[in-house]
């Protein structure tokens, strides 16, 4: 990996290709080839009408073993993903998760393969990238950390209509937890929980698993998303922009006609340079400012710096089935 930025068509064509490769099943394994031997029930070659196999046959069951491939994208803090975030269905998390998510300054949805190209050409320049592939386990390991917190931060746990509930931890680190399982139908589940790490004292002997949740997990803000080969899990930072403004009123003149109790003034006026009048009121249609971003959990977690670049962080989780 690499420090020096990236071209942006070069980016977006590698980017293009490796989120297909992911959702399309990067790690498929080809069909083995013929051979004969002792151990084949058919040496001959001749077709076996014993017993036709059920269509279900490949299908993966709860005990199939799941994995993912998480690839983080570093990309510049002061530019919208917004364009890239509206070909992502955020809709695959239910309405309450969604909104906690976002009230955290955290986005998550599902991408499909066929959307994976005008995603990437919806992004900016990217500035680095790594990989990473973590396998299913019933127990959930860290996808995303960050450094020692100095400053506390903000994470919402209020669920309305609940009354408010609003944590400020200090010290330790924050965590995003994932944990890849089946259910009885073969179907996958990644699971996404934040988790503040703060190692406690050891006053009973325990495993190096358990100790590796210590502190809280904020189990109310555990995002549950359904994934297939042709799909692919995005998280980001929720960063709302503002939209551009123009104040140049465009209402005819003849819109707003002037009351009827007012007369009319008929002495002669000297004319007025109009275009004068709008340079002085008429504010420049100046581009939308980066908004800023509060101290919360977003923020920790998907923002930080690269090559003395400020940097939001992407994550594409897909996944991999051998």
């Amino acid at each position: 990996m690499t420090d020096k930025p990236i071209t942006p068509r070069a980016t977006l064509a590698v980017l293009a290709t490796l989120i297909l490769s992911l959702c399309l099943g990067a790690c498929e394994i080809p069909p083995p080839q013929t051979t004969t031997g002792i151990l084949d029930a058919n040496p001959t070659g001749q077709a076996d009408n014993s017993q036709e196999p059920s269509p279900d046959t490949d299908r993966p069951t709860a005990d199939t073993p799941v994995g993912v491939l998480i690839h983080r994208v570093d990309l510049p803090l002061d530019v919208s993903l917004d364009a890239a975030w509206l070909i992502v269905d955020e809709s695959t998390v239910s309405l309450r998760t969604h909104g906690m998510w976002q009230a955290n300054g955290l986005r998550i949805g599902i991408l499909n393969a066929e959307q994976a190209p005008t995603f990437a050409d919806s992004l900016p320049t990217i500035l680095g990238e790594s990989r990473a592939k973590l396998i299913g386990s019933p127990h959930p390991t860290t996808v995303r950390s960050t450094p020692r917190l100095i400053q506390p931060v903000t994470i919402d746990l209020t669920d309305p209509p609940k009354s408010i509930k609003v944590l400020h931890p200090q010290g330790g680190r924050l965590q995003l937890l994932a944990k890849i399982t089946r259910d009885q139908a073969g179907q996958a589940y990644l699971e996404l929980t934040p988790h503040h790490y703060k190692p406690k004292p050891d006053l009973v002997p325990r495993s190096p698993l358990e100790k590796q949740l210590d502190g809280t997990v904020y189990t109310p803000l555990t995002a549950r998303l359904p994934l297939t080969p042709n799909t692919a899990a995005i998280v980001g930072l929720y960063r709302p922009w503002p939209k551009p403004q123009n104040t140049t009123d465009t209402t005819p003149d003849n819109q707003n006609p002037p009351p009827d109790n007012v007369t009319e003034n008929t002495e002669a006026t000297p004319p007025v340079d109009d275009t004068q009048i709008l340079q002085e009121e008429t504010p420049p249609n100046d581009p939308p400012q980066p908004p800023t971003i509060p101290n919360h959990l977003g923020k920790a977690l998907m923002a930080g710096k690269r090559a003395g670049h400020d940097t939001q962080v992407l994550l594409i989780i897909s996944i991999i089935e051998d």
